[in-house]
């Protein structure tokens, strides 16, 4: 069981995570992490500070925190892909570049004016107001949102949870799962390893709704890390959530609550059902490398021959980007097209 270290908490939080915990001052995984993260006021992604970025005032680094060679290679690839999908020259110009993400960090393009027509950018409290021919994207989106943690004990499933009853956080049994986890238990392994641990980000499937139910056009893409249902229940027997600090993995997830990030891998498999399911099509799943090389070969022919025979901030963001042992294989792309407006 995690059990928090020092710093203890701050009384602000651990007030509001008392308060949602009732007489028991008991939280499942999922509300518990919802609070750490969201709560307008004490919420690790509301606050004002440095979270991402390359410095060592950050927690974590993203792809774009790469540079421009990132926002390059995006704008070359959707360029490609629609021009394959629609059989001709694209004009980014006539597309809204919409932009899903936490981070006021939408790209080199925001800077520039942009090739799109228009750039939403969209954050937890934005109003959903997009439509038309739109590039939907999101960078590390859907790994940030909160999870139920289980486990497989004596024979069956028991829910996790953390008791918040003083600043010394534990994690605990529930006596029953939540309502969420009772309609989704028909779906969990009849069996499995004795203390088997998955971490569930039920919530990803709700927001991709939201997201692709609106009237509009185009393309969807999404880069974040995930694992197909198969790998989830057979080959993480710890689970795969975790925190970071600083630029730390942190295995403690109730440490420092609001302070960290807190995250797990996404389900591919559901994501790419719930996409089918709004009418997508040509619907795929590829490592971050195969995407940028597949389809945006033109920008990166171009970072790649730029000041030869000397050394290149962009060479050095690109294979950071593609390479396997780095960025290449730990993302994913998950990309799809609609050309049918939902009713």
């Amino acid at each position: 069981m995690n059990q928090s270290k020092e710093p203890a908490p701050t009384r602000g939080i651990l007030d509001k995570l008392r308060a949602a915990g009732g007489p028991s001052a008991i939280l499942n995984y999922k509300d518990f992490i919802d609070i750490c993260l969201y709560d307008p006021e004490f919420g690790y992604y509301r606050r004002e500070a440095t979270r991402v970025g390359r410095n060592r005032d950050a927690d974590f680094y993203t792809a774009q925190s790469m540079g421009p060679v990132f926002g390059e290679l995006i704008v070359g690839a959707v360029g490609q892909i629609l021009e394959k999908k629609l059989g001709g020259s694209v004009d980014l110009k006539e597309w809204t570049f919409v932009n899903v993400g936490y981070e006021n960090d939408p790209g080199w393009w925001d800077n520039q004016g942009g090739p799109f027509a228009d750039t939403v950018q969209i954050g937890p409290d934005s109003d959903l107001n997009y439509g038309g021919n739109c590039i939907l994207f999101s960078n590390e989106l859907f790994d940030a949102q909160p999870f139920h943690r289980i486990a497989y004990l004596n024979g069956q499933w028991t829910e996790l949870g953390v008791d918040v009853s003083t600043s010394e956080l534990r994690e605990t049994l529930l006596p029953d799962l939540s309502e969420e986890m009772q309609a989704f238990q028909y779906k969990l392994p009849m069996d499995c390893s004795e203390g088997y641990i998955l971490d569930l980000p039920l919530e990803t499937n709700p927001l991709l709704g939201r997201l692709t139910n609106l009237k509009w056009n185009g393309l969807f893409l999404a880069l974040d890390y995930g694992k197909p249902w198969i790998q989830l229940v057979n080959d993480y027997p710890q689970g795969t959530a975790r925190g970071y600090y600083k630029h730390t993995q942190v295995a403690d997830l109730l440490n420092q609550p609001g302070k960290q990030d807190i995250t797990c891998h996404i389900c591919w498999d559901w994501m790419e059902q719930g996409l089918k399911e709004a009418g997508f099509t040509e619907i795929t799943l590829e490592s971050q490398e195969a995407f940028f090389v597949k389809h945006a070969q033109k920008c990166i022919e171009q970072v790649v021959a730029a000041n030869p025979g000397s050394f290149d901030g962009n060479r050095q963001s690109l294979l950071h980007l593609i390479h396997p042992g780095t960025m290449g294989h730990q993302f994913q792309a998950l990309w799809g097209f609609r050309s049918n407006l939902p009713q």
